[in-house]
């Protein structure tokens, strides 16, 4: 018993199930939003993109296959049926998809942002592009792809043409024993028209800013019923745009040839160094008829690379119409995960605008939605309580944070931010040294009493360096020294002021010199091109020159509805967010529970009413700098300026409907809370500002 009562006994605490848990945030749009869309775009490209690029490629094979072949006349009604799935057929359509419509859509791929491009002229947005990393790489792009498809033209012109008995002549040398390597004018002429086209689709691509993704679509309305285009309206479009473009590429392509031929090359082959190495291969180019004659008698020849340029170019243009008809598609992937709002909200948190776009768009028909799951989802959303912050806040929070930053950049009209300056530091504090403990001092000087001097020795003391006459000098310049103030004491100079003052002279003047220098530096590139096609106008006649000067100032003329479009760069995405967070509050009347959505609806308001105050300045503004013009000063205006008045009008157009895209929908978004609420809004305090802007809604209403 004692034994028992003497031995211990392990202690161990009782099990609980009351612990203290973090609270969970919103899970992060790279973990629950993006790979979703990721998976559902790379399905679209497969089956989408690639293949209905395919089989336009094997359409235009087919087609073309035939007229070289004779067509009906030759191959007969079963030829002509049987030709198109030969396997030779299919081989070479497929081989000319992988090399035209596999670079361009992979190099779209990987250049593809939704930021855009700050430009407000033609100019500014070719400089910019020119800056940017992509215009290499896709001039690259177009030219290893028109480079490879001329090859291939040409082998299959030798499998084709030579059966039918035709030789196309397009050996890389001319058959010459005297001269084996000449090269073939014809070859040549055929790749470099190829390359000129590979030009022409680069820059129309970066007029098109192509690289940016253009959404499409109306906002705050219900988009189920809208189809996209039909394939034939498509096809149709492709071909006019690239027998366009074509003939574009063929003249600009013969004019460079002929200058080439008839200027350039000559000047070239008179080089020391480079005639030697070129010579053995384009010196037969400077003989013969003139360049137009061969124009003339080379008309096989331009059909030929007018033909390849159309279809290269419609490879082209197809496969990026149907890259960007398909990039803009909505996504919708949130009935296929466990919580739809869960997923949608960490949408928008997502750093890349364009996954952001889709998941704005899908809230929008989530807080739309009037059937009962729809409700149920809402209610679920509005009384969440599992997640810090919570879903609505992280919601209403990432939205107004978008709609501010928007704001910002249209009352800046699209100009970056001025960065911020430096913050002041306060002064340190200076410390006093603690306090000494006094000591005592010792004394330094004779205890005994001093033998009397000589008086010669007394006055050789009394000039010495330590002496009483230097001691009282070096005490008076002390005591004038610190009747100046500590600011200039450091800057004192031995100097005298009339040294000071000319080596001032002399800095300034050489400070000025380089400021001018400089200036003539950044400005002698403007004044050689200046000078330059002042010298070069001299040649050409009015009518050229008067053309010249038009195209220059379209080309840098800033457009002002390009300023409407830089100042509001995310429209689509702030007409999505705009009507999604008002449908949300109209939906909180009745399905917010516990009023979590009525705590925020001032601060909404305000971002709403101040956001539609600046855009309503800016229509004032326009409208006040360009007045309509009455009948009799329109009479009184030459063509010209007709003209030009035209152009003003069309822009102003278009700067009206760009403004709309935001400006609707905040108005509409205004009007829905205001009907919903009525009476109930005087629950609330709003700015002065705010206020007297939503009167004139309630008043309207």
């Amino acid at each position: 018993m004692s034994a028992a009562l003497g031995s211990s006994t392990a202690v161990r605490a009782l099990p609980s199930t009351l612990a203290l848990r973090a609270t969970p945030t919103v899970p992060s749009a790279t973990q629950a939003y993006e790979p979703l869309v990721k998976s559902v775009l790379r399905h679209r490209l497969l089956l989408r993109i690639f293949a209905s690029s395919a089989v336009f490629s094997w359409a235009v094979v087919a087609l073309a296959t035939t007229v070289r072949q004779g067509g009906l006349r030759s191959l007969g009604l079963v030829g002509l049926l049987l030709n198109p799935i030969l396997p030779r057929t299919l081989v070479l359509a497929f081989v000319i998809w992988l090399l035209s419509a596999v670079p361009v859509v992979v190099m779209r791929k990987r250049s593809l942002t939704a930021i855009p491009t700050f430009a407000a002229s033609p100019a500014m947005l070719f400089n910019s592009a020119v800056r940017g990393g992509t215009t290499a790489r896709r001039l690259l792009t177009y030219v290893a792809s028109a480079i490879m498809l001329t090859l291939v033209h040409v082998l299959t012109a030798y499998i084709f043409e030579t059966t039918g008995g035709n030789d196309p002549r397009l050996s890389p040398f001319v058959k010459s024993k005297k001269h084996p390597y000449y090269l073939n004018g014809r070859l040549l002429y055929l790749v470099t028209s190829q390359l000129f086209i590979a030009l022409f689709s680069t820059f129309r691509s970066i007029q098109l800013d192509r690289v940016v993704v253009r959404w499409t679509g109306a906002v705050s309305v219900n988009r189920d019923d809208e189809t996209s285009p039909f394939m034939l309206a498509r096809i149709v479009t492709v071909f006019a745009t690239s027998l366009v473009f074509a003939c574009m590429g063929i003249a600009g392509h013969g004019l460079a040839f002929v200058l080439s031929r008839s200027f350039a090359l000559p000047i070239v082959l008179k080089l020391p160094l480079i005639s030697r190495l070129l010579r053995p291969f384009l010196a037969h180019f400077l003989r013969g008829s003139w360049s137009l004659a061969l124009f003339t008698r080379n008309g096989g020849l331009i059909f030929r690379a007018w033909s390849l340029g159309l279809m290269t170019f419609a490879s082209w243009e197809f496969a990026e119409s149907i890259f960007d008809s398909v990039v803009v598609e909505p996504v919708h992937v949130a009935h296929s995960t466990a919580d739809a709002a869960v997923t949608l909200v960490a949408g928008i948190n997502s750093n890349d605008t364009y996954f952001k776009h889709f998941a704005y768009d899908e809230l929008q028909q989530f807080s739309r939605d009037e059937s009962a799951a729809g409700i149920a989802k809402r209610t679920a959303l509005f009384a969440d309580q599992k997640y810090n912050p919570t879903l609505w806040a992280t919601l209403v929070r990432e939205t107004l944070l978008r709609l501010g930053k928007d704001y910002q950049l249209f009352l800046r009209r699209g100009a970056p931010p001025v960065p911020a300056s430096a913050p002041i530091t306060p002064p340190a504090q200076k410390i006093d040294p603690p306090a000494q403990v006094p000591k005592t001092p010792l004394i330094r000087k004779q205890v005994l009493k001093p033998s009397k001097s000589s008086p010669l020795r007394s006055a050789l003391d009394t000039v010495a360096s330590d002496g009483a006459i230097t001691t009282a000098l070096t005490s008076a310049a002390e005591v004038g020294a610190s009747q100046i103030p500590e600011l200039f004491r450091s800057v004192m100079s031995s100097h005298p002021p009339s040294v000071i003052a000319k080596a001032e002279t002399a800095v300034a003047a050489v400070q000025a010199k380089e400021k001018d220098i400089q200036k003539r530096v950044a400005e002698a590139p403007g004044k050689w091109k200046a000078q330059v096609s002042e010298q070069l106008a001299r040649y050409f006649p009015p009518f050229i020159r008067s053309a010249a000067k038009d195209a220059d100032e379209w080309w840098r003329a800033e457009r002002l509805h390009r300023v409407a479009e830089v100042s509001l760069p995310n429209r689509k995405l702030d007409g999505l967010a705009i009507d999604m967070l008002s449908s949300f509050v109209c939906a909180s009347l009745t399905e917010d529970s516990y009023g979590v959505v009525q705590r925020d609806i001032p601060r909404i308001l305000e971002a709403l009413l101040s956001f539609l105050t600046a855009i309503e300045d800016y229509r004032v503004e326009l409208i006040s700098r360009y007045p309509p013009l009455s009948p009799e000063q329109e009479n009184a205006l030459t063509p010209r300026e007709l003209s030009a008045r035209h152009e003003l009008m069309v822009s102003l157009s278009r700067t009206s409907d760009i403004l709309s895209e935001v400006e609707d929908p905040l108005k509409e978004g205004v009007v829905r809370i205001v009907r919903t609420f009525g009476d109930k809004l005087s629950a609330f305090k709003f700015p002065p500002r705010t206020a007297k802007k939503l009167q004139g809604f309630v008043d309207y209403n």
